[in-house]
């Protein structure tokens, strides 16, 4: 059963400039939580680390495999994604929104998921609160961390909270059927083709991580929307459920009949 709950990635590329290292997109921001601002549903928000995480995850080569990375790394990476995160939070404060920030390490045991915690994300939307959590470098075991994706989050809650939205907001269209060409792919059902284009400077893979977890996503009998975040009206149109454009993975249930 799904919870009448939209969970909605914000895409590090369309609220940073991730082309230059610790810049936010002020315009974008904007426009896309005054989008939100209006929506009735209870939101659940999850953000990129795009010029921010990103940046300095690079510089200090880290990635998502749990490595016994440097120490003055793995604080910088942090501190990083918690500006960013706290940036999007006061923004959200200054249009009379109620945004509650959440670490992604309190999910977390080790590899272990700690369902409570997101179950309680849940429970904080019926207080009118819209939790906001982010990608990060977590701590998994002694010694031993790694980059939790705001994809990969996307994932995780999904799984527990099953929302009847699920979008990602990025800086195209949607999937292309080519990544040479402007056509997109509206509407994806079963197995795909899909071709991937590569993204310079991104550890968590681009359009390709996003897709990758969308397919998980769907493959648990829910469906992912991909929409553009530079053009806001769109994802109020998915919200209200209105036709738009966009690519819409359906979601299908696995061949065990389990969602």
């Amino acid at each position: 059963m799904q919870r009448d709950i939209a969970l909605i990635k914000l895409g590090g590329s369309v609220i940073t400039h991730k082309e230059n290292p610790l810049t936010i997109n002020r315009i974008a921001i904007g426009r896309i939580l005054k989008t939100l601002s209006s929506i009735k549903i209870p939101i659940i928000l999850v953000h990129g680390g795009g010029s921010f995480g990103h940046y300095w995850s690079i510089k200090y080569d880290m990635h998502s495999k749990p490595e016994r990375y440097s120490s003055e790394g793995i604080s910088v990476v942090h501190e990083s994604m918690i500006l960013l995160n706290d940036i999007l939070v006061k923004s959200m404060l200054k249009l009379k929104m109620k945004p509650y920030s959440v670490p992604p390490f309190s999910f977390l045991s080790g590899k272990k998921i700690i369902l409570k915690k997101i179950n309680e994300l849940a429970s904080m939307t019926r207080d009118e609160i819209i939790p906001i959590t982010y990608g990060d470098i977590v701590y998994r075991s002694p010694h031993k961390y790694s980059i939790l994706s705001g994809d990969e989050l996307m994932t995780i809650i999904s799984y527990v909270l099953r929302p009847r939205k699920i979008i990602f907001v990025a800086n195209v269209d949607g999937i292309y059927k080519d990544p040479n060409a402007k056509e997109i792919v509206q509407k994806i059902e079963g197995k795909s083709s899909i071709k991937f284009s590569g993204v310079n400077f991104d550890i968590t893979g681009g359009m390709k991580r996003k897709v990758r977890e969308a397919l998980k996503i769907s493959r648990s009998g829910m469906d992912v929307h991909i929409v553009n975040g530079f053009k806001p009206d769109r994802l109020l149109k998915i919200l209200e459920n209105r036709k738009t454009e966009g690519t819409v993975i359906k979601g299908k249930r696995s061949s065990t009949g389990n969602a």
